[in-house]
C-alpha cells in the first residue's frame, strides 16, 4: 500500500530530525549573534574565537538503542556539515564533535561529560536518549557551567 511508512523508515527520520534539531538549537545563540551584528553597521564586540566550535554528543553507539542513536548522530553531523559548509558559525568557527557511547552507563557517562568539557573542552553537550541518565548528567552539567540540550530522555525530575 503506497504511503505507508515503515517503523524502521520512521525512526530512521526521527532521529535524523532530533539530532539536527540539538545541532541547531545549539548553534543558534551565536547565530542570532551573528545576524544581529550583521544588521548593525557597528563592528561586533569583542573577537571571534579562531578555535572552532566542539560539541559533546553522547548517543547510544552500541546496544539495542543504537538504532536511535546512530540516528540522532547522523543528524547531528547533517546540521553540523551544513553549518560548516557555510562557513561555520559567525562565518569563521567551524562545528568540531566529540562523540560518546551512552551504552557505558550511568556513572561512565558522568565521567565522560566531565572528561570532555574539562579535556576536550567543548562548547555544549547534545544528545542523551536514556531518561536514566539525564537525571545524572543534568546537574554535572550546570555545575561544570556547560550549554547542555539534552534531545530525547529527559524526565519531570530535571525541572523540579
Amino acid at each position: 500500500m503506497a504511503g505507508e511508512v515503515s517503523r524502521r523508515d520512521f525512526l530512521n527520520r526521527l532521529g535524523v530530525t532530533v539530532g539536527a534539531a540539538a545541532v541547531t538549537a545549539s548553534a543558534a545563540p551565536v547565530m542570532v549573534a551573528a545576524k544581529a551584528e550583521a544588521q548593525q553597521p557597528a563592528a561586533p564586540k569583542g573577537r571571534i574565537p579562531d578555535k572552532p566550535y566542539k560539541t559533546g554528543h553522547m548517543t547510544f553507539v552500541t546496544g539495542p538503542a543504537a538504532v536511535l542513536g546512530e540516528q540522532s548522530y547522523k543528524g547531528h553531523i547533517l546540521a553540523a556539515e551544513e553549518i560548516n559548509a557555510q562557513g561555520g558559525l559567525l562565518g569563521k568557527r567551524k562545528i568540531e564533535t566529540v562523540k560518546a557511547d551512552e551504552a557505558a552507563g550511568t556513572d561512565a557517562n558522568v565521567k565522560e561529560l566531565r572528561r570532555m568539557k574539562l579535556s576536550e573542552q567543548i562548547d555544549c553537550f547534545t544528545g542523551v536518549i536514556s531518561s536514566g541518565n539525564t537525571p545524572a548528567l543534568g546537574p554535572v552539567s550546570e555545575e561544570l557551567k556547560c550549554l547542555t540540550i539534552f534531545t530525547d530522555g529527559c524526565t519531570d525530575f530535571l525541572f523540579e
